[in-house]
């Protein structure tokens, strides 16, 4: 098991900078155009952020759970705050048959460009899940795989309707490192800066 369902402490990650990256190749043409490639159909979250200072039990934690992970070893979620809510949205339409669903994202571009870029949240966080059928809240008659974001319906949804979503997700992430650079400025002072996280794909 290469992934630990565990969040980072969100008291620790909060204030990390970061965000989605692509992946393009560039390639300048004699004439000086450019022709671009992409690469990822799907970005890669990153992240960084300072654990400075850090004293006592905060400190012990974080030593605490980078020696758990076994440095990138191991994969966990993070709570990224500047992208952590799925407002209500639809994920599928019934067909009287189907009774599973992923969770995704649909991120719109507002001047119609581009297609919609949707992103499938597989770190569902717990407690969090409203499910609706045709604009009608359900209850019950319905269960969430909060690992692979999967919604799960006891009978299948009927043909035509409108499932909609609304929930919170965490970030499957990794350290980006296998040492942990501390420095210890003063009794029980740390400082760990440049901290590095990455996206897994899972």
């Amino acid at each position: 098991m290469s992934f630990h369902d565990v969040r980072f402490p969100t008291r620790i990650s909060y204030g990390a900078v970061g965000g989605p990256r692509f992946s393009t190749t560039v390639q300048i043409l004699n004439s000086g155009f450019e022709q671009r490639n992409i690469n990822w159909a799907q970005a890669r979250r990153e992240y960084s952020f300072d654990i400075s200072p850090s004293r006592g039990e905060d400190w012990t934690t974080v030593l605490n759970f980078f020696h758990a992970r076994r440095g990138r070893a191991y994969g966990f979620r993070l709570k990224d705050f500047s992208d952590f809510e799925l407002a209500e949205q639809s994920i599928g339409t019934g067909d009287n048959s189907t009774t599973e669903f992923q969770i995704f994202k649909r991120y719109i571009d507002d001047d119609e460009l581009a297609p919609p870029y949707d992103r499938e949240l597989k770190k569902i966080v717990a407690d969090t899940v409203e499910v609706s059928v045709d604009g009608t809240p359900l209850a019950s008659g319905w269960s969430v795989d909060e690992t692979t974001g999967i919604l799960t319906f006891d009978v299948a949804p009927v043909t035509d309707a409108d499932i909609a979503v609304a929930c919170e997700f965490d970030v499957p992430v990794r350290f980006d490192t296998d040492l942990m650079q501390a420095a210890i400025p003063g009794p029980d002072i740390h400082h760990w800066q440049s901290v590095k996280l990455v996206e897994i794909r899972i």
